[in-house]
């Protein structure tokens, strides 16, 4: 199905290719050929130029691909995180390889692998590892971290910078820490989902929080969490059967990234 989608755009270009040739040989009978005025309007594009627009057209059809196979197998609440060229590779798909020897990439095939590899319960804990992933590096968390623990909640700071918002006594997260706090809020929402707290999921789901404007020492209120931003952190208060969750969550999911924090 998707490998067809290439060879219509191939046959489409040969269409397109007869019908300039075809605009050419009409302006050559309008316009006889001066040799003291060769200009042309219409022109044949180049094989170069051809080939080259059917290599963009395979590699925007594979990265429309990953975007369906992110759309359809991310867990709930959570999003996976697909690289087009190192799938390419893992599906043993060469592209540029398959035009040159005047054959269509099987994208079909790259679907096969696509769905095999990100479906279903596999996809699931993939996704689930990444979004524990975001968690340990947005709470800059190491395998000798000590996690704070109060008789209310259990606390994680995240290195959050922040800036005054132009003609604004508020602040917001800097272009960097916006980063940041997207893809730390991101893993939480799929952490929360997966641990059952979905009015909490919903709620970081919503991505207010990246460009949230913000007084210092201001607190937001969540289901379960409370988080009082100040300038250079935001502080992350857990109540605790949701930090107990967290807990559980990073040592499932988390468990060789955290051991491997030690090292940076």
């Amino acid at each position: 199905m998707y490998t067809a989608l290439v060879q219509q755009f191939k046959d489409a270009q040969t269409k397109a290719a007869a019908a300039y040739l075809e605009v050419c040989a009409a302006e050559s009978a309008a316009f006889p050929k001066d040799s003291d005025y060769p200009y042309r309007a219409a022109s044949v594009r180049s094989e170069y130029s051809t080939e080259r627009e059917l290599l963009d057209f395979c590699a925007r059809l594979a990265h429309v691909m990953v975007g369906e196979a992110v759309r359809r197998f991310s867990p709930p609440g959570g999003r996976l995180e697909i690289r087009d060229e190192q799938e390419l590779a893992n599906a043993s798909i060469d592209i540029s390889g398959a035009l040159k020897a005047g054959k269509c990439p099987d994208f079909d095939a790259f679907w096969a692998h696509l769905e095999r590899t990100f479906s279903g319960d596999a996809g699931k804990r993939i996704g689930l590892v990444q979004a524990a992933k975001l968690v340990i590096d947005g709470f800059g968390l190491r395998p000798e971290s000590e996690i704070k623990r109060t008789s209310s909640a259990i606390v994680l700071d995240a290195r959050v910078w922040s800036e005054p918002v132009f003609r604004s006594s508020a602040r917001k997260a800097t272009y960097h820490s916006s980063s940041t706090v997207a893809g730390l809020i991101r893993g939480l929402a799929a952490f929360a989902s997966n641990a059952g707290f979905d009015f909490l999921s919903a709620q970081l789901m919503r991505g207010q929080l990246v460009d949230y404007q913000f007084t210092t020492r201001e607190k937001v209120s969540l289901d379960g969490l409370d988080i009082v931003m100040f300038n250079e952190k935001w502080q992350f208060k857990f109540a605790h059967q949701v930090g107990d969750a967290l807990s559980l969550f990073i040592s499932e999911y988390g468990a060789e990234h955290l051991a491997n924090r030690h090292r940076y």
